[in-house]
């Protein structure tokens, strides 16, 4: 049978959905002449030959080079796991930690705890092996301080905005770095906790909306909206 799965099973990300000439519609990756599944999805068998794959929910799948915002959950012995708000969980190896291989005897929770937030890149994931992360870079590496914000990782591109546009507004206006993860995750930090809160009220709302049109002029208005509000106080 040319569609190896059947009406309403639910699909897991990597699974293998269907092969030669089928037309498979939905989130979906091509190997070869076979066709795997990108995202939870639910599959619906529409003809004999098409199935087409429903989304269950938006999660963040890692694309090699991405940014993203982790959490340490587990220390082994020369890895740390990280969430990465993803079906799938992250592998930081030793060597993209350190420039040469570090102590055999050394305790990596000296380096990243439990509940620690990373800012790494995504090294190489494919949907055989778990996503492989790194920190070698620079401006990469535990996240010490900040707000963080958790958003649709869909929506992420609205907090970047044209050429970085928005980053550029909120930094200049409220004196804040943010760390904008492609995992829907963003850290704020400023040296002021009302700006931060500020400028994590514009992340969210900017966000939460449906649809904007224009990201930069979007932000102005909600932080002009609060700055208003905060003066008529």
């Amino acid at each position: 049978m040319p569609i190896h799965v059947s009406g309403g099973q639910v699909i897991v990300p990597g699974e293998f959905v269907a092969e030669g000439s089928c037309e498979v519609m939905g989130p979906h990756i091509i190997s070869g002449k076979r066709y795997y599944a990108k995202v939870l999805s639910v599959a619906v068998i529409e003809k004999p030959k098409r199935v087409r794959l429903i989304p269950l929910k938006r999660r963040y799948i890692p694309t090699e080079g991405d940014l993203v915002v982790g959490k340490i959950i587990d220390v082994g012995p020369t890895y740390w796991l990280v969430d990465i708000n993803s079906p799938y969980t992250a592998f930081l190896q030793v060597s993209e930690v350190f420039p040469r291989p570090a102590p055999k005897e050394r305790d990596l929770s000296e380096i990243f705890q439990v509940g620690d937030l990373v800012a790494a890149k995504v090294l190489s994931f494919d949907f055989s092996h778990d996503p492989l992360l790194t920190v070698k870079e620079s401006k990469l590496g535990k996240i010490e301080k900040g707000l963080l914000v958790e958003v649709a990782s869909s929506r992420v591109s609205r907090v970047i905005g044209k050429k970085g546009q928005v980053i550029d507004y909120l930094r200049s206006i409220l004196n804040v770095e943010l760390i904008v993860g492609r995992n829907g995750r963003v850290v704020v930090m400023g040296s002021e906790p009302e700006r931060e809160a500020l400028a994590a009220y514009v992340v969210q709302r900017l966000c939460a909306e449906p649809y904007v049109a224009d990201p930069l002029e979007e932000a102005k208005k909600l932080l002009s909206r609060q700055l208003t509000r905060g003066e008529s106080t």
